[in-house]
């Protein structure tokens, strides 16, 4: 059933054109849907007039007079990611650690991540992405109306986090000085919520969001149910690979830089986990140098025979896809790379996920100056593994032979040869696995 429901979702995907409603993609492991494209009311709680709550072709359009809806359930630490469409001159947001639900000025007693395309354009403390009164973006980000925005909210403790379209605009910390004393009484958790289509009734413009998602977090930053496995630099061990003896590798204060040893020299190498993993759902944090060659690497044999899910991060490389590493060099890659690090989708091939977003948007699902999100869910023997790219659905393949012994390590990958660029590193950092029981 779960291929099933992933290769349907593929071929809607990419037929979206011709769709009348749209199809939410499958959820991220870790986090969990909080609108299933028909049902507003199942995770929310309506606090203003119903009427003004609608549900379109699958997503959720709200009109002026709805005021807001509130979650039903308190996040304290939490990712939250969400898509928006806002009209031309239109104000809406999305609320964040409220203390109640009934709270009249939720901007207040909580957080407003603002969502506006007022004219004259706002400030940069109340524009799209500031937390409302509180924070001004750096950089200010695209507000153009009528296009959909991805939203990435990230609450850790009393650090807050806000990315735009996948370019980070507010990191900031209750205890910063510029915001002491506007954070005094505010909670460290609460309800969240979005806000109605927040002009005039007389506008009557509508405001859309779709493909809302949570995930809560642990103490330690881990998705709630996995595993930290970075918390320091124990329980990994470089592997002699036909790339080399194993690269070097640092660790400090979380993520683990490798490259070839010495630079320039061709020998590369992994760096795999001491524990080997069966069946599991797994998070990594990467930031690769351009021209550099990497992977991440599943159930690894000590040879380095794997699963490799590519971060070829060069001209015609991919990142996301799935490659045969010593285990018959197949590939399901679905776009390439261009030497101006835009990228081109492959056509002509029925046995890959289609690209779930126009090639020219490439920037909202990639960072080209930060880390970067690889999770995977990889179930099996021969496995079936789907992996999502910064919470975008990028690749999903079926193998269709046993390749490998199970279970098998993680590896981090420098490769070897005179193609890796001298001194240049790829990083890896918040390593978090969850293990499945198989049925």
């Amino acid at each position: 059933m779960r291929r099933f429901q992933t290769l349907a979702w593929a071929i809607l995907v990419g037929a979206w054109s011709s769709l009348a409603a749209y199809e939410a993609p499958p959820v991220e492991p870790g986090f969990r849907s909080l609108f299933d494209g028909s049902n507003i009311t199942e995770h929310f709680v309506v606090k203003g007039d119903p009427s003004k709550w609608l549900v379109e072709d699958g997503e959720i359009v709200t009109y002026p007079g709805g005021d807001r809806i509130m979650s039903k359930e308190v996040y304290y630490d939490f990712v939250l990611r969400l898509e928006w469409n806002v009209s031309p001159t239109g104000n809406s947001g999305v609320f964040i650690r409220v203390p109640s639900q009934e709270d009249r000025r939720p901007w207040d007693t909580g957080f407003e991540v603002q969502i506006s395309n007022e004219q004259p354009p706002r400030d940069l403390s109340h524009c799209t992405g500031a937390m409302y009164g509180i924070t001004k973006v750096d950089p200010r980000p695209d507000e153009t109306p009528g296009i959909w925005h991805t939203y990435e909210i990230r609450c850790l403790g009393d650090t807050v986090r806000v990315k735009v379209d996948g370019i980070t605009v507010v990191d900031m910390r209750y205890r910063d000085p510029r915001y002491a004393e506007k954070m005094r009484d505010r909670t460290l958790g609460g309800y969240i919520g979005l806000q109605d289509s927040h002009v005039s009734k007389k506008k009557n413009l509508p405001m859309r969001f779709r493909n809302i998602r949570i995930q809560r977090l642990a103490p330690d930053g881990a998705a709630e149910g996995f595993e930290l496995l970075t918390k320091g630099e124990k329980g990994f061990h470089k592997i002699q690979t036909g790339h080399g003896t194993g690269g070097t590798w640092t660790f400090v204060d979380g993520v683990w830089t490798g490259e070839q040893d010495p630079p320039g020299s061709g020998n590369g190498g992994v760096l795999a986990t001491d524990r080997k993993f069966l069946d599991f759902e797994v998070s990594v944090e990467t930031k690769p140098d351009w021209g550099v060659c990497s992977g991440f690497f599943l159930r690894s044999t000590e040879k380095g025979q794997c699963y490799q899910i590519m971060i070829d991060y060069h001209g015609k490389g991919n990142v996301g896809s799935i490659y045969g590493e010593g285990t018959g060099g197949f590939n399901s890659r679905n776009f390439d790379f261009k030497e101006d690090k835009t990228i081109v989708p492959v056509t002509g091939r029925d046995d890959i996920l289609p690209l779930g977003f126009p090639p020219e948007e490439f920037t909202k699902y990639w960072d080209f100056d930060g880390f970067n999100e690889i999770r995977a869910r990889c179930v099996g023997n021969p496995p079936t593994i789907d992996v999502w790219l910064n919470g975008v659905y990028i690749n999903h393949f079926q193998d269709t032979k046993v390749r490998l012994r199970e279970p098998g390590s993680f590896g981090l990958q420098v490769h070897g040869g005179k193609g890796w660029p001298v001194g240049s590193k790829i990083r890896f950092r918040n390593l978090q696995v969850r293990s499945l029981t198989r049925g």
